[in-house]
Order: structure tokens, then sequence, then C-alpha cells
């Protein structure tokens, strides 16, 4: 049978604004969930519900005033659902919040370490003291990011991205505090060891500029290089190089959104040799260049507010029409006369998809048609449904399916 793949969830804080570095939302889970693995750091706080989840392998109770950090790369699940969740959760960008605790707001410059703690004690069960502060801080950042899943922002206010940014910060030392005052809860009341493996991730994204190898690797975590290879392969679908630079992409697309860093400065952070390979790196990943990337999304626009269904059944119908043509969302805002933004939020609010789930949704589709009933290779049909090369296609294919597209075919021929 297929390995099912976890779930790498995407690199962005929010779907429709790239150049968001928060966002809220609220979630209803009644099922048990895939286990993902998060690019985005985030905060979870369950006001009802019960049930069980695991982190990074470790089993978790979950009922109603329990907050959750998770921080990026790691691995969460939903074992058990006893009674059906609602979450207030928000996502936001740890590198960047953490760089500004460490060095804005650290007067006294002493060495701050707060993904440690978090990441041994995540889950936590609140006293009535601990809810008023963290409901008061998650009531300032939605009044300032607003809902995610409504698609429309409040109005602009001044200096949000500095409010806002002071309020994850001050969640996060909140957090620390509350684990220093009491025993994390764990499975059966025990203490669980970490897991190694997923700490795997976190040490790749660590060190990309070092250029992490399955040796090195091997040393650190004592595990043989070939167990360390199957393992990233049964989790993610790829190789060590492949992962590696898929987080060089997500590395190089927050330094080009939320810094005013040199092309030739963001290769060294991120592992790239030069300038050169990654920009060809980027646009191979991003169909973007990394100039016209940051222009994009760095730039200051009106966030879209009027909801033009006419426009948006065009702009529906048009990417339908063209989704197996090499299509970019640049070209078809300009072709509305469209922000990017203004674009994804129109999607997300007509289709709850933004422009790039909805084409690979309508590329996918396509293919597993014609994986059923053609024998054509795997690479004509990537090609055929508008995919550049097999590499691209088969990434999207095991994020839309858990599986890669020739899993997919052998386990439809066994099935009929």
């Amino acid at each position: 049978m297929a390995t099912q793949l976890k779930v790498i969830e995407g690199q962005y804080v929010s779907s429709a604004d790239k150049r968001k570095l928060c966002s809220y939302d609220v979630e209803f889970i009644e099922d048990v969930t895939r286990p993902t693995i998060h690019q985005v750091a985030r905060f979870w706080f369950f006001t009802k519900g019960k049930a069980k989840i695991a982190i990074d392998g470790k089993s978790y109770d979950i009922v109603p005033n329990t907050l959750v950090a998770i921080m990026p790369w790691q691995t969460t699940e939903i074992l058990m659902v006893k009674e059906p969740l609602c979450l207030e959760k928000i996502r936001y960008n740890f590198d960047v919040i953490n760089n500004l605790i460490r060095t804005e707001y650290n007067v006294t410059s002493r060495f701050i370490k707060i993904s440690d703690p978090i990441e041994e004690h995540p889950v936590l069960l609140l006293t009535t003291e601990e809810i008023k502060i963290v409901k008061g801080i998650m009531d300032v950042i939605r009044d300032e990011v607003g809902i995610e899943s409504i698609y429309d922002e409040p109005d602009e206010k001044e200096l949000t991205s500095l409010l806002v940014s002071n309020k994850i910060a001050e969640l996060l030392i909140y957090f620390k505090r509350f684990i220093n005052k009491k025993q994390c809860i764990t499975k059966d009341g025990e203490t669980i060891e970490l897991e190694q493996r997923p700490a795997i991730f976190k040490y790749i994204y660590s060190h990309l500029a070092d250029h992490p190898t399955l040796t090195q690797l091997s040393l650190v975590f004592n595990m043989s290089e070939e167990a360390i290879s199957k393992y990233l392969m049964d989790v993610t679908g790829m190789s060590l190089a492949a992962l590696a630079n898929e987080m060089r992409i997500a590395k190089t697309t927050d330094l080009l959104i939320y810094t005013n860093l040199a092309l030739t400065d963001i290769a060294f952070f991120v592992g790239y040799s030069d300038a050169s390979h990654l920009i060809k790196n980027f646009n191979e990943r991003v169909n973007s260049m990394p100039t016209q990337y940051r222009e994009i999304y760095q730039a200051k626009e009106d966030i879209f507010k009027e909801k033009d269904r006419s426009i948006g059944y065009q702009v529906l119908s048009y990417i339908l029409d063209h989704y197996k043509e090499d299509l970019h969302v640049t070209d078809v805002a300009k072709h509305y006369h469209l922000t990017v933004v203004e674009l994804n939020q129109m999607l997300l609010f007509m289709i709850e998809k933004n422009f790039e789930e909805y084409l690979n949704y309508l590329r996918i589709n396509e293919a597993c048609k014609l994986l059923l009933s053609s024998k054509d290779s795997l690479i004509d049909i990537g090609v055929a449904v508008g995919y550049n090369n097999i590499k691209t296609f088969s990434r999207n294919f095991v994020k839309a399916k858990g599986m890669t597209p020739g899993d997919f075919r052998k386990l439809i021929t066994i099935n009929e």
C-alpha cells in the first residue's frame, strides 16, 4: 500500500496577503486530522470540546481553556475527538518576532531563548487569571488584523504592525512564564522524552547556511544515514536536498517581505552560493523573480473591500479556461486591474481558495482523470495540466492527495 505522507502546511500566515506578519481566525474541528508539519508558528486557544492531540509524537489531552503553542516545523495530529472543538488561532512569523525579542526589545543584551521551553511544554491548561491575560492579547490582535476566514480587514490603524508584533512577543513571554509556574500536561500525567526524529526538521531549517548533510545529521541524532534518509522520504516525499531547498525558499520569501536585505545577503543567510543561484531557484519554485516578488508584497496597497461578484466570476472563468497554460497570479491580477492581494481576497471570499490553491486544485483534478484514463507518462500528464516539470507536478500532487502520482495510479489499478 502507498505510504500516506504527512501534510506540509504552507509557509504564509495569511492565504490572502503574503505580507502579513500575523493572522487571527476561529476554527471548528469535529474529527481526527492527518499528521501536519507546520512551517508557520501558531497559538491555539481551545474554548470548547475535548480531544487528544499529538505534538511531535507526544500525546496531550485538550479541554476548554487549553492554550497550545506550536513552533515552526513541529508536527501535530488530532488523534481523537470526544467533543467537537472550537478554538481561536493566531498564526505568526516566528523568525521575525523572535529576532525582535532578542535584539530590538532586549535592552539588557542578555541571551534570550524562547523556543526551547515552549517546544518541551507546548500545552498548558490556563487558570482564570491566565485566561484573562491571553484573551486580552488575542482580542487586541483580532481587532488589529481582522478575522482571516471572513476575508475582510478592519480599517487601517496607526502603527498596527508594531502593536501586533508587541502583542505576539507579549504572548510568547507570558507563555514562557506560565510554563515556569506549572508542570506541563502530558499523557497520563507522565513526562515523555522528546522524540528526536521530528527535531531533524528544525535542525535542518536552522542550519541551512551550513548545508547539513546526511553524515552530519547521522552524528547529531545518532541515527544511520539510511534511517534519516528513509524518514525524510516517508514523511515528506522529499530527499534531504529537496527538503532543504523548500526551506530555503520559505526563508527567502520571509526575508524579501520583511527586510530590505540585498539578494547577495539573503543568499548567504539561507545557504545559496550567490545571488544568481537564489534567483534561479526562487524563479523556478515561485514563478517570480525575487525583486518582482518583493515589489508586489512589500508595496503598500489598499485592501480589497467591495466584493464585486461580477469580476469575481470572470476571474474564476478565466482561470478555469487557462489553467493548463503558464498562468501567473500577477498577469491575471493585471488583466483585471487588481492587486495580487485584492485578487486573492476575492477568490477566498467566493471559493475559499487563493489563486495558487485554486490553480493547483484544477490541475491536480485533471491530472487524476488522466492518470485513470490514459497510459501517458507522468511527465506528459504533468505538462498537459500546466506544470513545467515533474518535480513541481509531483510536489503539488503529494500536497493535495498525500501520495505521489505514481502511487496514486498504482493504488487505483489495485482497487480496480
